[in-house]
């Protein structure tokens, strides 16, 4: 061995020691979360938005989309949190939801990618909440009209709808069992003459439930 060979031989061994001590280490990149602009694989995910009102308080309009977001995830979907939905929408679109505007294809699948979701789940509710006469004494009634869409992102169409189903608030019970059927958790209990938010709530969950139902039996299977 001569001296040249020699010199290489252990330069490149104290090369080696220094990388395994001295190197710096790199943690694993973060995964993406939902609601960040990154292409992702789009499978099994709802965006549960865009959803504008027309009447009814802003806890009403809240319970709504809630509403909505259980009956995707009673289908079997991941949907996306509806923080982030809302953010991605107005990003996309500069815009609130509009009563009486329905979001066009090109903004559906925009928002839709932007959210990395497959399907957008969107509509609108109005509210009619009156005062009737019952027996001795008045009665508070909310009846809710819902319009119920779903856009495929990669179809770039509307692959569902229901337009102009009603849900009202004094339904009985015993007639609403096939709507429990699509919803997570119970609906809401009501007083007879008490506060409308509570009818509001509960008339939107019947027409909501009424108006996705052939689309969760459709869609409630494992993913």
């Amino acid at each position: 061995m001569n001296l040249r060979t020699a010199t290489f031989g252990t330069t490149a061994l104290l090369a080696l020691a220094w990388t395994q001590s001295y190197a710096p280490t790199y943690a694993a990149a973060p995964k993406v979360q939902p609601g960040q602009d990154h292409e992702r694989a789009m499978t099994g995910m709802v965006a549960v938005y865009p959803w504008a009102f027309q009447n009814g308080d802003g806890t009403s309009h809240e319970a709504a989309i809630n509403t909505a977001d259980e009956i995707a995830r009673k289908a079997g979907f991941t949907t996306v949190p509806t923080h982030d939905a809302r953010e991605a929408w107005n990003r996309t679109n500069g815009h609130d939801p509009e009563y009486g505007h329905t979001a066009d294809a090109r903004d559906l699948e925009a928002f839709g990618r932007a959210t990395g979701a497959s399907e957008v789940m969107f509509g609108s509710v109005t509210w009619n909440s009156r005062s009737i006469w019952v027996g001795l004494g008045p009665k508070t009634v909310s009846t809710a009209t819902v319009d119920a869409y779903v856009f495929d992102v990669a179809s770039h169409k509307i692959i569902y709808s229901k337009q102009g189903i009603h849900g009202r608030s004094d339904e009985r019970e015993s007639d609403l069992k096939i709507i429990g059927d699509v919803l997570l958790t119970p609906l809401i209990s009501i007083v007879s003459g008490g506060p409308k938010t509570p009818q509001e709530k509960r008339a939107a969950q019947i027409g909501l439930g009424r108006a996705y139902r052939e689309w969760v039996r459709e869609n409630d299977a494992p993913r």
